[in-house]
């Protein structure tokens, strides 16, 4: 079977950069981004990031993946008695508001506890939203 993606922070970080370059190019519609684009988005991925070597599809899910985590966070943020720590770029609040959220959002679980900060919020935000 083919191999299983790894990503880091960088790697995730390089195709945020990627979305960014591409977003005013012309091949992005409202339903995202077309099969011209893609392609030369992964090319450029793979030519900034010599070492790796993964499937369109891959870096497709990656940044599907990221898009959802962002607007659920996005979500998380404007649940009365929730807040945003600039700082560490996580989602805070009492352990009732996060049962609350995993109510709404089951996937939330691996930002809960200050366990995972999600560095990319505004560069997402810039991407999905225009706007920060």
């Amino acid at each position: 079977g083919k191999q299983r993606a790894v990503w880091n922070k960088e790697l995730q970080k390089s195709l945020i950069e990627i979305l960014h370059d591409y977003k005013d190019s012309g091949c992005r519609g409202d339903n995202g981004w077309n099969s011209e684009g893609w392609n030369r988005m992964v090319k450029e991925f793979h030519a900034r990031n010599r070492y790796i070597s993964f499937s369109k599809s891959q870096i497709q899910e990656k940044e599907g993946q990221l898009k959802r985590d962002y607007k659920m966070l996005k979500a998380a943020r404007q649940q009365s008695g929730s807040s945003w720590n600039e700082k560490r770029c996580m989602v805070e609040g009492s352990s009732a508001i996060w049962d609350n959220l995993e109510q709404s959002f089951p996937k939330i679980k691996k930002f809960r506890n200050n366990k995972a900060s999600f560095p990319l919020y505004e560069a997402l935000g810039e991407l999905y939203d225009g706007k920060f």
